[in-house]
């Protein structure tokens, strides 16, 4: 609140009167304001409706995020926070609202301590404020189906990064036999976010896939490929390899085919719900798989099992952030045919028997062929660990 005396007081004084004897018939309460506004500091401003937007919140909406991971997306979705939201400009007025409940183990102290954020599952009606009163909304990852409380919203969306196309996720579903047995255990509507897209004024791709989000999008989509920073660099272990286990750590969605770890000798980290729920409605077992309920806190361990062939044949893969963790952890991917198509990769699968032939090529080629396979691979992924491009990229398109 400003306080005007003296001089100060007679001349803010004899200015708006002024204003108020030639105004003619009309009172424009936007230009008393900014004639205050001229004898006050930045701080103490007031916000005319024409400005406000410049000032009001602008909300952050995902699906999960800090210490409660479940894939690639809530990870994407901690780097925001890390390295975005900390740089963004007057970041105070910019809330993070999670579009879920809150799980029975998130820690808010994995959390930088002046962050906003709420949990739609705590209090609807908080976030009916939150959104009512915020001026932009963007979206970190969205859920792939109608959210009524938000999408009334629409005329507010600004920005989406996209992680996955559903139209692709369908697709691929309908189009694989042995995929659409399986129980599609993620909520996909892809006509409807079809429209969602298109409501947005800008749509980012953080894959590093083609995909063709650009076709049905080619005004306003770009394209932001997520990064990885290689961490332990860890080599390629030949006996392990030949002992011909393999790991599995991923989502158990249909198109991530962990059923194709049928018939072999391995580890498992996935849902056991999904987990149990796959043995239970298919003819697929797997007596000789060791089962661990995902948990982001025994990821480490987890990875640095005797196995040495990593299951990341996943269909549609944008990123496959899980793939660029085998390869830090000196594993040997069998990925899918239509992943990273510009690298000459040998190890890869479209199919079960595919997969199955792949594991025994990769036992019967020799220590060097292995390694110029591996080498090639994760070559094409050091591209993707600037951390600094990234940031500036995204910082780009939000301000």
């Amino acid at each position: 609140m400003g306080i005007f005396k003296n001089e100060e007081r007679d001349a803010i004084k004899s200015s708006i009167i002024n204003y108020l004897i030639h105004c003619n018939e009309k009172v424009d309460t936007d230009i008393i304001v900014d004639k205050i506004n001229l004898f006050l500091q930045e701080e103490e401003k007031y916000r005319t409706t024409k400005k406000l937007g410049k000032y009001s919140t602008k909300v952050l909406v995902s699906s999960g995020f800090a210490n409660t991971i479940e894939g690639g997306a809530d990870i994407w979705t901690n780097h925001f926070i890390e390295y975005i939201w900390k740089s963004l400009p007057k970041r105070k007025y910019w809330k993070l609202l999670i579009d879920s409940k809150r799980p029975a183990n998130f820690n808010p102290t994995s959390l930088p301590s002046d962050l906003k954020y709420h949990f739609h599952g705590d209090d609807v009606n908080k976030t009916e404020k939150w959104l009512e009163e915020c001026s932009e909304i963007h979206y970190l990852h969205s859920h792939y189906h109608k959210r009524e409380h938000i999408w009334k919203w629409e005329h507010k969306f600004k920005t989406i990064f996209v992680h996955a196309y559903p139209k692709e996720m369908e697709e691929v579903i309908n189009k694989v036999g042995e995929l659409k047995r399986l129980q599609f255990n993620t909520k996909v509507e892809s006509k409807f976010y079809g429209e969602f897209l298109q409501t947005f004024k800008k749509r980012i791709w953080i894959g590093n896939n083609p995909t063709k989000l650009f076709d049905d999008f080619p005004n306003y989509t770009y394209s932001i490929p997520n990064f990885y920073k290689f961490k332990y660099n860890y080599d390629l272990n030949h006996k392990i390899i030949d002992n011909c286990k393999v790991g599995f750590a991923a989502r158990a969605e249909s198109r991530k085919c962990m059923h194709w770890m049928h018939g072999h000798t391995g580890f498992i980290l996935s849902s056991k719900y999904d987990y149990q729920n796959l043995k239970d409605t298919t003819s697929y077992s797997f007596p000789n798989i060791k089962f661990y309920q995902w948990n982001p806190s025994i990821l480490h361990t987890f990875m640095k099992k005797d196995f040495g062939i990593f299951h990341g044949a996943y269909f549609k893969e944008p990123f496959g952030y899980s793939i660029f963790q085998a390869v830090d952890y000196g594993k040997i991917p069998i990925i899918h045919t239509d992943w990273a198509k510009d690298v000459d990769y040998k190890y890869r699968a479209d199919t079960k028997n595919g997969f199955d032939k792949m594991i025994k090529v990769i036992k019967s080629d020799s220590k060097e062929q292995r390694f110029e396979e591996f080498a090639k691979l994760k070559t094409y992924m050091l591209k993707f660990q600037d951390v600094d491009s990234w940031k500036k990229q995204i910082l780009k398109s939000l301000i």
